[in-house]
C-alpha cells in the first residue's frame, strides 16, 4: 500500500480497491468484537438465571412438593410476619437493606427450607457477604441479594421477594426479582419464556417504564395481593427504567 508518497514530483495516495479492503477488514474485526461481547453477555445473563433467578423458583417449587403448601404462605411456611396458610404467598421480601422484619424473614426462610431437607446456601450462587442474621450462609454469605451487571445501568444489586399478585386478572404465586438491569431482564426473558415482551409467560415485567424499586429505600414491591397490569421492558431511551421488578411467575 501507497500512503501519500512522493513519485518523481506525483504525490500518490490509497486506490479505492485498498480502500474497500481496509474498510472491509474494519468491518469483520467490529464485527467479530459485537458478536464477542453478545456471547460475554449472554453468558452473564444465563449465569444470573440458573444461578439466582431460576434457582429460587425451584426452590419454591421444589418445597410445594415436599410439604403440599407454599414457601412463604403463613408462619408455619417460613414467613415470620404471620399470615395465613391460604395458598398465597404472603408478600415477604428477604433482602437485608430493608427493615427488621426482613432479618427475621431470612432466619425462618433458611430454617423452614433446611427443615425439608432443601439447602439454599449450597443451591444459590451469590457475591455477598453481608447477611448478619444468625443462621446466614457460610460466615455471612447472602444468598438473597446478589449484584448483576448491567449494560445500561451498571452493577446492581438485586433481591428477591415471594408474593401472590392478581396479574392480568389470574391470581398467581410469584417469586419476584428486584431492582434488575433492563437488559439482563430482557435475557431473562428470552431464556424463560423464548421471547423478551415483558407480558406474557412465566417471566413478566412488573415496573412500568420510568419506575423501579429501589433496594435501598423503605418501599417494597407492589402491595401483595393488588392487581397488576404487565407491561412491555423499557429500552435504552432517555427517561426509560433502567432498573425493572422481574416477577417469575410459578406454574403449580
Amino acid at each position: 500500500m501507497r500512503l501519500l508518497q512522493a513519485e518523481k514530483g506525483k504525490v500518490t495516495g490509497f486506490t479505492l480497491v485498498e480502500m474497500a479492503i481496509v474498510l472491509v477488514i474494519i468491518g469483520i474485526i467490529l464485527a467479530g468484537v459485537m458478536k464477542g461481547r453478545d456471547i460475554v453477555r449472554g453468558s452473564q445473563v444465563k449465569q444470573f438465571s440458573q444461578g439466582y433467578a431460576q434457582k429460587w423458583v425451584t426452590i419454591a417449587s421444589t418445597y410445594y412438593d415436599k410439604v403440599g403448601q407454599n414457601f412463604m404462605d403463613g408462619s408455619d411456611n417460613g414467613n415470620n410476619g404471620g399470615g395465613n396458610p391460604d395458598g398465597r404467598m404472603d408478600g415477604v421480601p428477604c433482602w437485608s437493606q430493608n427493615s427488621g422484619y426482613a432479618a427475621a424473614d431470612r432466619s425462618d426462610g433458611l430454617q423452614v427450607l433446611r427443615d425439608v431437607g432443601i439447602t439454599p446456601c449450597t443451591m444459590i450462587k451469590s457475591d455477598l457477604n453481608n447477611d448478619t442474621a444468625t443462621t446466614s450462609c457460610n460466615n455471612g454469605y447472602n444468598i438473597w441479594e446478589r449484584t448483576v451487571e448491567g449494560e445500561w445501568s451498571g452493577k446492581a444489586t438485586v433481591g428477591v421477594g415471594f408474593y401472590s399478585y392478581l396479574i392480568n386478572n389470574a391470581r398467581r404465586n410469584c417469586v419476584v426479582i428486584g431492582a434488575v438491569p433492563a437488559d439482563v431482564a430482557i435475557g431473562l426473558d428470552t431464556l424463560i419464556d423464548g421471547q423478551a415482551d415483558g407480558e406474557n409467560g412465566l417471566c413478566v415485567s412488573m415496573s412500568p417504564p420510568g419506575t423501579a424499586y429501589n433496594p435501598g429505600s423503605s418501599t417494597d414491591f407492589a402491595a401483595n395481593d393488588s392487581a397488576l397490569t404487565t407491561q412491555p421492558w423499557p429500552t435504552q431511551d432517555t427517561g426509560q427504567a433502567r432498573l425493572v421488578n422481574v416477577a417469575l411467575i410459578l406454574d403449580f
